[in-house]
């Protein structure tokens, strides 16, 4: 394994980490679920949505589809930048579960968030390291 995707491997640790505790201060949060409020399905939209963006806004980064292209964006550093992404969106899916109970949102959609922020993490791969000196 190489250096940057130990570096990523780190991170997934990392975020894995974040949404245990996240899991973690939901079970400490007693409040009673109450209906589909506003707000609440406005963050079941959010958290849906950063599921979804982890995976096109990571292909678009890594396919360079940017008009402002700069001399600085390789396509390694656009890999790199693209596994960050994906990393924390799906890290984002279990705050915003966190994010849910602390609304009092139901306690089945809040572990329905809190398992595909895990799922997303657990199935994330880094995909091959493109060469860092060849520029795009």
């Amino acid at each position: 394994m190489t250096t940057p995707e130990r570096q990523l491997r780190l991170l997934q640790i990392a975020c894995l980490l974040v949404v245990l505790a996240s899991i973690k201060v939901s079970l400490m949060i007693h409040k009673v679920p109450r209906g589909t409020g506003l707000v609440q399905v406005v963050v079941v939209v959010l958290a849906l949505a950063s599921a979804v963006q982890g995976f096109t806004l990571q292909n678009k980064i890594v396919k360079g589809r940017s008009q402002r292209r700069t001399k600085s964006s390789t396509p390694f550093t656009r890999w790199r930048a693209g596994n960050l992404v994906r990393l924390a969106f799906a890290t984002a899916v279990g705050l915003w579960g966190l994010v849910l109970r602390e609304n009092g949102g139901e306690v089945w959609l809040v572990d329905a968030l809190f398992a595909l922020s895990l799922l997303l993490l657990a199935i994330w791969q880094p995909g091959p390291v493109p060469d860092a000196s060849t520029a795009q």
